[in-house]
């Protein structure tokens, strides 16, 4: 999902790992592949970048936390 939205806004790996403040794009591959989770200030900044919440970046992700941690709502 995250790999479409980048490719959707237009952006290269490099570009938005740059924009992040990384000097390559090692850990935004990682986290398009769904191989690792970027940290909360690296979330909120992809939300920025992107125009988009976390719910919309990683979608299974979130649905997951909300049944593990809040079926109660």
């Amino acid at each position: 999902m995250l790999k479409v939205i980048r490719q959707n806004a237009g952006y290269s790996q490099l570009h938005v790992a740059k924009t992040l403040g990384h000097s390559n794009a090692v850990s935004l591959c990682a986290w398009e592949n769904e191989q690792k989770m970027p940290n909360g200030t690296n979330l909120i900044k992809l939300c920025i970048l992107y125009n988009k919440t976390p719910r919309e970046l990683y979608p299974q992700y979130y649905e997951l936390i909300v049944e593990e941690y809040f079926s109660f709502l």
